[in-house]
């Protein structure tokens, strides 16, 4: 009985200690999420690799100035994509993405077609490329109300013939200091 205890608690524990730590160097607190390429919700961005997804504590407060505050990276095979690329991967991602969350909260209002408009940024420190600018969209995980995430996302290669896309996202404009110090932070310790 003893060794039947002991096969089933390593059998249960088993996939929690062979999954990945998220490369996202979050603080503590922030809800983790992994997802392999293609990803379920938007299969037609035809990257191979894996989407890492931190959400801040304020993510859901959905009235608030750092509501929907999150990070997520791509850490794909693939080359440098410019502006018009990315914007393109940004509306197929959330159109797809807030599809999927209404038609499971029944949501029944017409979605508002992702419009995403980015500009250079100066790279960050560790960081190839980057880009700034606001993801227009809806809320289906609310009221189904319109959304403006402002952004910065950052792109390098790594080894192994691997490409980081590194998104940050909120609603709170990227000239205020909360929570942007804190999303340049992650970005800026998240290892290749």
């Amino acid at each position: 009985m003893l060794f039947f205890r002991l096969t089933l608690i390593i059998a249960l524990a088993w996939p929690l200690a062979a999954r990945p730590a998220s490369p996202i160097a979050a603080p503590e607190g922030w809800r983790t999420e992994t997802f392999p390429f293609p990803l379920a919700f938007a299969p037609s961005i035809p990257y191979e690799g894996t989407e890492h997804v931190r959400f801040s504590p304020a993510w859901s407060k959905w009235d608030q100035a750092d509501g929907f505050t999150y990070v997520y990276m791509w850490d794909i095979k693939r080359t440098p994509m410019e502006a018009a690329r990315l914007e393109r991967a940004l509306q197929v991602y959330f159109d797809g993405l807030l599809e999927n969350v209404a038609r499971g909260r029944e949501i029944k209002e017409d979605p508002v077609a992702t419009a995403v408009t980015l500009h250079p940024l100066a790279a960050p420190s560790g960081w190839a490329d980057a880009y700034a600018g606001s993801v227009f969209t809806w809320n289906p995980f609310n009221k189904g109300e319109d959304l403006r995430l402002y952004a910065e996302i950052a792109q390098r290669p790594c080894p192994e013939g691997r490409m980081q896309i590194f998104f940050a996202m909120s609603k709170a404009k990227r000239t205020e200091t909360e929570p942007w110090t804190q999303l340049r932070r992650i970005r800026a310790a998240t290892a290749c």
